[in-house]
């Protein structure tokens, strides 16, 4: 989703019929995605900054523009700045790049796996033009076999692209409210807050709209199984014109959850080594463990005060996540509409795990690895181990309101709860792994949480005709800057490139 990046789990047989749009506030690109209703199915700080004036032991330095954070979106920004011929600075909170996309070691494996953001398509065209350039490693998505759904003690099994354990009439049904859904996509106007519905939609939570299409019952559990999967987000949070508007934005869930071509086709090991093979390009224009502090602007520019150095430039870029961005001082202070607007816009929570066993014992049973709940208890797991592998290797997913289950869970009993959902789906070698590894993203300081940060009901249309408006020098992006593909790895590129190209062309630059 970094989504991300982006975390998938849905299906539905919806007739198909052309709809392509991307809806954005400046001129539209030619690769934003077209809704899709054909194809299989799968699932893709709270820490207060008190700013203190630090010692610097460097003299003001002069840029044309300082980045802060080194995500995908930042570093990308920062290279086709300095590709543009233009003096850059990316600052770093940690002492790594990648934002979103964290990949450590794994001994059991033999190589790096993905605690955060890892899934793409072949439509994500700049993310696989960075994978070729970097060489990450690839795999296609394996879904060979059936998958497993979790509802309470029960378990069902059934065919990719279904909600095993329907009913025909649940069926019917869940077809009917996918089709609802659709409906309500292809009735966005170009900008969503233009839209007929906008303001009836804007005015009321997900879960409010999903209760006026559906009854009770595991339909309505799976409807509202979105937010939490592709964001992070509970249905009672997001706005239904924010959660319709992002779904749009990617192409529409059928194709975010396919396997074949769309959001869950294949997946890397190693998504970091996209924004690593970035910083090795742009060399001692990045400084790591340099956390902006206070951020003094003016018509002319700004200067950006990190925990290292004091930078003076023309234009800031803020590649983070508003709940971050209101950490900082801003002096003058931001105009009371954007401050308001990253008070509405939070971050979703995401928890991640890796568990590797001596071999896919579940292929055995001719199970592809890949789980849902409509229980709410967790969000999905799948197999990445593609095909001929040795080692069994499972990620899981816990977002949104699965999120809230373990979260704040003992590191130990996370890991209990986490493989217990695994041996319930799989069997219970699921309770032996040769190693494991979570990350919860609400505990990342410098993060704010995970998959991708959303609107808040009556944000989007009272402020989103602004949302990606510079306020003077400052420029904002990162993958919910995005007009198309917001969530994914590929949406922080493509915030990160209206915004380069945005400084480019201004006289500033």
């Amino acid at each position: 989703m970094l989504c991300s990046c982006p975390v998938r789990a849905f299906a539905a047989c919806v007739s198909a019929r052309a709809a392509t749009w991307c809806f954005q506030t400046s001129r539209p690109s030619n690769d934003a995605p077209k809704l899709s209703r054909a194809g299989p199915e799968v699932t893709c700080l709270r820490y207060s900054v008190t700013y203190q004036q630090p010692e610097l032991v460097m003299s003001e330095n002069k840029v044309d523009a300082v980045i802060v954070g080194a995500g995908l979106s930042g570093s990308y920004i920062a290279l086709l700045l300095k590709d543009a011929g233009l003096s850059v600075k990316l600052l770093e909170a940690r002492e790594r790049v990648g934002g979103l996309t964290y990949s450590p070691e794994s001994k059991a494996y033999g190589g790096r796996v993905d605690l955060g953001g890892q899934w793409v398509s072949p439509q994500h065209k700049r993310m696989n033009t960075l994978i070729a350039k970097y060489k990450v490693p690839l795999v296609k998505q394996f879904v060979a076999g059936r998958r497993a759904c979790l509802h309470g003690a029960e378990v069902f099994y059934g065919e990719m692209g279904t909600v095993p354990g329907l009913s025909p009439e649940e069926r019917a049904d869940y077809k009917e409210a996918y089709g609802r859904l659709y409906a309500a996509m292809d009735g966005l106007a170009e900008n969503p807050w233009e839209s007929k519905d906008a303001k009836a939609l804007d005015s009321i939570t997900y879960v409010s709209w999903v209760d006026s299409i559906c009854k009770p019952g595991r339909v309505h559990a799976s409807m509202c199984r979105m937010p939490g999967a592709y964001y992070g987000a509970l249905p009672e949070e997001i706005s239904a014109l924010e959660l319709i508007h992002k779904l749009r934005s990617c192409g529409g869930p059928i194709f975010m959850s396919d396997t074949a071509t769309g959001g869950q086709s294949f997946h890397m090991m190693g998504s970091a080594m996209v924004a690593e093979g970035m910083a090795g390009e742009l060399g001692d224009a990045l400084i790591l463990s340099s956390p902006a502090r206070r951020v003094e602007w003016d018509d002319k520019g700004a200067t950006v005060i990190s925990d290292k150095i004091s930078l003076r430039c023309r234009h800031v870029v803020f590649a983070a996540q508003p709940v971050m961005i209101n950490q900082l001082q801003f002096d003058p202070p931001l105009p009371a509409k954007r401050r308001l607007l990253h008070q509405r816009f939070p971050s979703g929570r995401n928890t991640k795990a890796v568990v590797i066993y001596d071999k896919p014992f579940w292929r055995d049973r001719n199970l592809n690895g890949n789980i849902i709940a409509t229980d709410g208890s967790m969000t999905a797991a799948f197999d990445l181990g593609g095909q001929g592998t040795d080692k069994g290797i499972l990620i899981t997913l816990f977002t949104g309101q699965a999120a809230y289950g373990v979260d704040n869970l003992p590191p130990t009993d996370r890991r209990n709860v986490i493989l217990s959902k695994l041996a319930q789906a799989l069997g219970n070698e699921a309770h032996e792994p040769v190693e494991y590894m979570d990350r919860v993203w609400a505990d990342e300081e410098w993060s704010g949480g995970a998959s991708s940060p959303f609107l808040v009901p009556g944000a989007l249309t009272t402020i989103g005709a602004e949302i990606r408006e510079p306020v003077g020098p400052l420029h904002w992006a990162g993958t919910h800057m995005a007009t198309h593909y917001r969530g994914y790895m590929e949406g922080a590129l493509v915030a990160g490139e209206a915004a380069a190209q945005r400084i480019i062309a201004s006289p500033r630059a």
